[in-house]
């Protein structure tokens, strides 16, 4: 009976200095030419008020907390549910209208909590503008 050459065989029994198939180019290996590391891609959010995707560091948090609290949060690390805004007005009064803000974080939004969402994104834009 003849014996087939698997091609897992092939890679390993190919000489060092030759190029075999499915082999990575010099520049993509492990420690090759490229001279460091590669570029660390930043992680994308989409505002849920106009569908822009942007940054993550771009857009404003908006939170449920736990115990159904609303509030901004701008290092993007409180517990709860959270969706991403763009840090103006104009989106989160979309937001709002639409119900696409109330229906990301799983809760009716009065307009109590409504107006405390503004005074708090509009801090929060400022402050970003302030360190950007």
């Amino acid at each position: 009976m003849k014996r087939t050459v698997r091609s897992s065989e092939a890679k390993r029994s190919a000489p060092s200095g030759t190029k075999s198939r499915g082999a990575l180019p010099p520049a993509r290996r492990a420690g090759g030419s490229s001279g460091g590391k590669a570029a660390r891609t930043l992680p994308q959010r989409t505002c849920v008020a106009c569908r822009t995707t942007r940054p993550k560091r771009e857009l404003v948090r908006v939170v449920r907390s736990p115990l159904g609290e609303l509030s901004v949060d701008l290092r993007g690390k409180a517990p709860g549910r959270g969706a991403y805004l763009d840090p103006d007005a104009g989106c989160l009064e979309r937001g709002l209208a639409e119900g696409a803000l109330s229906r990301a974080l799983e809760i009716p939004i009065d307009e109590g909590a409504a107006a405390k969402l503004r005074t708090e994104l509009a801090a929060a834009a400022k402050e970003r503008r302030t360190n950007a």
